[in-house]
């Protein structure tokens, strides 16, 4: 039913490009109304990130009414209208109904509708309501305002059909009640747990990233509760949960990991996290054997080239600070000049916090850091070039040489360029 809203969602709170869509349609006739996350977020206080429009227009209306278009969903009722240069625009979806889902993913027959079926067909109650900006009224058939008042996540209707009919619904479910500090209503949860298994129905990259948004999420903790008590954990994350005999170890381990992460703010790429949260399990292998396993389910998830790269990295460097103290100091040096050692170290402090403690390494290498970023950013003393204009055939070799007089000079035994060609003469040229 359509009811009084007690918090106002006031024009000016509506950015101008949506307020312009819902206008151009109300003076075109058609009902128009903000649906979803951003009256779900607005109810509850929070910022609201996107601004999405149903409407009984139907797509190819929609099209018509407005110049610039992009028809990112037709069959699907959706199309987004474009409203500046560089904008990513405003999704105007119309009300349908749905049925089908071979693929658990899409329905296989799309019918348009009127609202009270388009709320029917939407995952979860808290996601099923409606403002009209006009009347200042919202239309809440599924007791989603109930839902919000008692921090309850329920599916909408039967939670097993939700389920089936879109398996991605499972992960969503989690990633909802964890970003908004929410319970999952049992009969939703029981229903997560029966159909956990068809979360193998989404393709690798969708799970990634319904995973992503848990970890950059206020309480990972809570999400990760979630996964493995209704077994959804063991599908999308099976590398922690083939771990049989050191499974508590691990466990134990990644709970405190996301503890930490609950108190550190997020600024840093998605891998980053992805790297803490698996180092438990890698832990597991012989330290040689780690970044191969980091290779392993890097490609399971389909990162991309550079992510792989990333993750190989710190998983592979962050034991080196335990050796720290005894490095040669040009090995040290140039361990220090990679151009992801910052981030290596905000990486083994995060880990070291939820291990076991030992920042001592960390600490050393602090110390010494920032004279060591000043003796990276001179040039070197001798290039190949230097090496030719003292005879020497270009060859292999040629590397060996410049990394020795690059020791010598990170470690201060050379300073500058006559020194360095001295230093080749006498060791190399014969």
């Amino acid at each position: 039913m359509w009811t009084r809203i007690e918090k106002p969602l006031s024009i000016p709170q509506v950015p101008p490009e949506v307020r312009g869509v819902l206008n151009a349609l109300y003076s075109a006739g058609y009902e128009a109304y903000l649906v979803g996350g951003c009256v779900r977020d607005h109810l509850l206080n929070r910022p609201v990130k996107d601004y999405d429009v149903a409407t009984s227009a139907l797509p190819e209306e929609v099209v018509k009414l407005f110049p610039r278009t992009v028809e990112t969903g037709k069959n699907f009722g959706v199309v987004r209208v474009l409203t500046g240069e560089g904008e990513s625009g405003v999704e105007v979806a119309t009300f349908r109904k749905e049925s089908g889902y071979q693929d658990h993913r899409h329905p296989d027959r799309v019918e348009y509708s009127g609202v009270e079926e388009d709320a029917s067909r939407r995952d979860f109650t808290v996601n099923a309501l409606y403002i009209d900006l006009k009347s200042q009224q919202i239309l809440d058939l599924h007791d989603g305002i109930r839902d919000l008042r008692d921090k309850v996540m329920r599916a909408v209707g039967d939670p097993g059909q939700r389920f089936k009919e879109d398996a991605l619904r499972l992960l969503r479910a989690i990633r909802f009640a964890g970003r908004l500090g929410f319970r999952i209503e049992e009969s939703t949860r029981s229903a997560i747990a029966l159909h956990a298994s068809l979360i193998k129905k989404v393709s690798v990259e969708r799970i990634r990233e319904e995973l992503e948004k848990m970890w950059l999420d206020p309480s990972p903790r809570q999400a990760w509760l979630d996964l493995e008590e209704t077994g959804l954990l063991e599908f999308v994350l099976p590398e922690i949960c083939t771990a049989k005999i050191e499974q508590k170890k691990v466990r134990d381990q990644t709970l405190r990991v996301l503890g930490v992460l609950s108190r550190t703010p997020r600024h840093e790429r998605p891998v980053f996290y992805w790297s803490l949260l698996l180092l438990p399990t890698f832990r597991l292998h012989p330290i040689e054997k780690r970044e191969a396993e980091s290779r392993k389910v890097s490609k399971r998830l389909k990162f991309s080239n550079e992510d792989e790269e990333l993750m190989a990295y710190l998983v592979r460097e962050t034991p080196k600070f335990r050796e720290a103290f005894s490095m040669r100091e040009a090995t040290l040096l140039r361990w220090m000049r990679h151009p992801d050692f910052e981030m290596l170290m905000r990486f083994h402090e995060l880990d070291a916090v939820s291990y076991d403690g030992n920042l001592a390494g960390l600490e050393f290498v602090r110390s010494v850091y920032p004279e060591a970023r000043k003796r990276f950013e001179r040039k070197p003393l001798l290039t190949g070039e230097a090496l030719v204009g003292l005879g020497m055939v270009p060859g292999p070799r040629f590397s060996e040489i410049l990394r020795a007089v690059e020791d010598l000079a990170l470690e201060g035994a050379l300073s500058t360029e006559q020194e360095a060609l001295e230093f080749v003469l006498n060791r190399y040229v014969k």
